[in-house]
């Protein structure tokens, strides 16, 4: 076992209790958030947000490396443990709280333009946290996430490949993923049953190309993937005209038994336009 995973185990007597419907499990590893973090690109000139920061290891280490850095928490009962690891910056705010329930925009007004999301999500919020985030109209930069290794081969999954669906368009719709690490369960505390990953969302100015209709374009993913056994056009039946659909189809060069894992975010974006008219 490493070093840094050995001084980890050390550390995980601090006396935090874990709260199993919380998704709680901490990284204690120094060495291994450190490199994260310096992977994310964050600098002093760069403000955080931060997503459930438990004990305060990656809030110490990010309070290190940024300008300003803006810590959500909902469990009041880790708070003297977050507060003690941070004591000494003056470019830290905690904020205790449910980040799904808090007024997002407000919340993040003194981050300006251009800041970063920097979290070890909890597992059980991660879908709402990144629907939240994405639909925000936020001037977000890039989220740099721990999540589980299975949701992050769906947000890096491709058209064809197995784990693409729902989550893997709307990724792609929004940001430019990448995988920096695979990181093991047991070096969290505790352990969960799968190993994580640490991923880049790098979030997009602007779409790949200009939409007319962004709520349609979203229902037309869900309903599509809802139904991914079924054909496009059946998938799709009630939600948009078929024949301005079979027709949007066959111009984008697409076979009528073609499905929603099938298309790109640019197929998606030109029968929705073509859907909208």
């Amino acid at each position: 076992m490493k070093k840094s995973y050995q001084k980890a185990a050390r550390q995980r007597k601090e006396g935090v209790n874990y709260k199993h419907d919380l998704g709680q499990h901490f990284l204690y590893d120094e060495a291994l958030l450190s490199a994260l973090v310096k992977s994310t690109g964050v600098a002093k000139d760069n403000k955080v947000l931060e997503i459930g920061p438990g004990s305060g290891m990656l809030t110490y280490q990010l309070c290190q490396e940024a300008g300003q850095v803006i810590a959500v928490e909902v469990d009041q009962d880790v708070l003297p443990f977050l507060r003690m690891k941070t004591e000494g910056f003056d470019n830290l705010t905690i904020v205790v709280g449910d980040i799904r329930k808090q007024p997002i925009r407000e919340l993040c007004a003194p981050l300006g333009e251009d800041f970063f999301v920097i979290a070890n999500i909890p597992y059980n919020i991660t879908s709402p946290i990144l629907d939240l985030l994405w639909e925000s109209g936020l001037s977000i930069r890039q989220l740099s996430l721990m999540v589980q290794k299975e949701v992050a081969d769906k947000l890096l999954a491709l058209p064809g490949d197995d784990a693409y669906g729902l989550l893997s368009a709307r990724c792609r719709y929004y940001a430019e993923p990448e995988l920096e690490a695979i990181v093991p369960a047991e070096a969290f505390t505790p352990p969960p049953k799968v190993d994580s990953a640490f991923i880049h969302l790098r979030m997009r100015r602007e779409p790949v190309a200009p939409v007319s209709n962004e709520k349609l374009l979203m229902r037309m993913m869900k309903d599509g993937f809802g139904h991914r056994r079924k054909t496009l056009t059946n998938a799709l039946k009630g939600t948009v005209d078929n024949e301005k659909l079979s027709a949007a189809m066959e111009a984008q060069g697409l076979k009528p038994t073609v499905r929603a894992e099938e298309l790109t975010t640019e197929n998606w974006i030109a029968l929705s336009n073509a859907c909208a008219q």
